[in-house]
């Protein structure tokens, strides 16, 4: 929810820049939450493409924010989500711009 991360997977679609990193990166992330994570929907559970939209738990760290802070994933604002997590995902992208990461 919030993120948009470059495809990798997508049909008779071409693998876009930095898509393999943020892949890597989340399964990287998982593995190291020892594969036990939380998932907590807003208000849309769905998007036009039938893809779960949901934040990503592991304690206290949101998979969703430390992917843009990675520079690995867009913010979108677009979706109807909390107001407290659209800020978060913003100064979390605005962090990886400054810091020239990723994306």
């Amino acid at each position: 929810m919030g993120v948009n991360t470059p495809e990798t997977v997508k049909v008779n679609a071409p693998i876009e820049p930095w898509g393999p990193e943020a892949a890597e990166f989340t399964r990287a992330w998982i593995a190291s939450a020892n594969q036990v994570v939380r998932l907590q929907f807003d208000r849309e559970r769905l998007d036009r493409f039938d893809r779960y939209l949901a934040y990503v738990w592991h304690d206290e760290m949101l998979l969703n924010e430390e992917l843009l802070r990675a520079g690995l994933a867009r913010y979108e604002s677009v979706f109807s989500y909390s107001a407290t997590m659209k800020r978060r995902f913003r100064l979390a992208e605005q962090d990886a711009r400054t810091a020239r990461r990723g994306l």
